[in-house]
């Protein structure tokens, strides 16, 4: 017998200032999104995508489930920090099964971290031969520091919730931001598309082709460290230098250093993507898709545009879900889409693979 499939899919997303969750109910058709839910969380319980504060998180994540009222306690998590290192490396071919146990025997060279306190995962991008006719496979390799993901499994267990899978937030976000009829088209000889999650305080780059991620990287900084900027030089309050982040407020000198600022991570963002063609010779980009609660920082989709020479395009995380009955208006639903496009590709996991 095959294994029963499950009737839901949640989407855990633990940010710099808050904690996001999406539950699908799945059925026959699309799935429904069912549940929605956002709690801010103190500055400092997450430090650059870690866990600081256990306990305080432990508390935000009960606070949300009994806020969402979501009964379904298992969760597929995103992780996005330093200690998590993704690369695509070169191996003798084997078929997959083989690789799942020959992994830890073959990648110790290329990872920084002792195999005993790594976990590992890995995807095929493809298959080649060399000039000597070996057949050779490039694979992404994720590892990642046990102690981290022990942290926040512990975390989740404090609130009374399990883990179904863990799984890289940059790797989460094309399967809400890219249709789900191209995803599973599988295009042949695609044009690379870049992926910029945008957060409070992490950004996640993505580059596919041919709709497989061949790329993941993340900057330790996002939309709050526009505004905090802004507070340093200027001595401003928060929701003052907000204002001004969103384009609510025209004051030209924290204007000026918001310009300086996002010209700044443009420049960061272009070093990552050309970091991706001097590995692969990958010239070819169709796009940008922008997404995440930092995206909607003022002039920065036009300063992307400028600076990285591509169309830039807002993403859409709910496209590939239905919209179930949500206590929320359709205003605040689209100031919310921005910023659970991780969440909403974390609870398609079970969905699009």
């Amino acid at each position: 017998m095959s294994p029963k499939k499950p009737s839901s899919s949640i989407g855990l997303d633990i940010s710099t200032n808050s904690v996001k969750v999406t539950e699908l109910s799945l059925g026959r058709g699309s799935p429904v999104l069912s549940n929605l839910g956002i709690v801010h969380i103190p500055e400092g319980v997450i430090r650059d995508g870690e866990v600081e504060d256990g306990v305080t998180l432990a508390e935000a994540i009960k606070e949300l489930w009994g806020q969402a009222g979501i009964k379904d306690r298992q969760v597929t998590l995103g992780i996005a920090n330093q200690k998590v290192i993704v690369r695509p490396i070169e191996l003798p071919y084997m078929e997959k099964e083989e690789l799942d146990s020959a992994l830890r025997f073959q990648v110790q060279e290329f990872i920084p971290i002792p195999i005993e306190d790594a976990i590992l995962d890995f995807d095929i991008i493809e298959e080649f031969m060399t000039a000597e006719e070996e057949r050779m496979l490039t694979v992404l390799l994720v590892a990642a520091h046990k102690d981290m993901i022990q942290t926040f499994i512990e975390v989740l267990r404090s609130a009374g919730l399990s883990l179904a899978a863990i799984d890289l937030k940059a790797f989460a976000l094309p399967r809400s931001l890219i249709p789900r009829e191209v995803l599973q088209a599988g295009y042949e000889e695609a044009e690379a598309v870049c992926l910029i999650n945008v957060g409070a305080g992490i950004t996640n780059i993505t580059i596919l082709k041919d709709n497989i991620p061949r790329f993941a990287r993340f900057l330790l900084r996002g939309g709050d460290d526009f505004a905090h900027m802004i507070m340093n030089r200027l001595d401003m309050e928060w929701a003052e230098a907000e204002e001004v982040r969103h384009g609510r407020l025209v004051n030209p000198e924290a204007q000026k250093v918001l310009q300086q600022e996002i010209f700044n991570f443009v420049g960061e963002i272009r070093r990552s993507i050309d970091y991706y063609i001097a590995q692969t010779q990958e010239r070819t980009f169709e796009k940008i898709i922008l997404s995440g609660s930092g995206s909607v920082t003022v002039n920065l989709a036009q300063e992307l545009n400028r600076g990285l020479r591509l169309p830039v395009e807002i993403g859409r995380p709910f496209q590939n879900i239905q919209m179930g009955k949500l206590p929320y208006t359709p205003e605040e639903l689209s100031e919310i889409e921005p910023a659970v496009a991780v969440c909403v590709g974390l609870a398609l996991r079970e969905v699009i693979e």
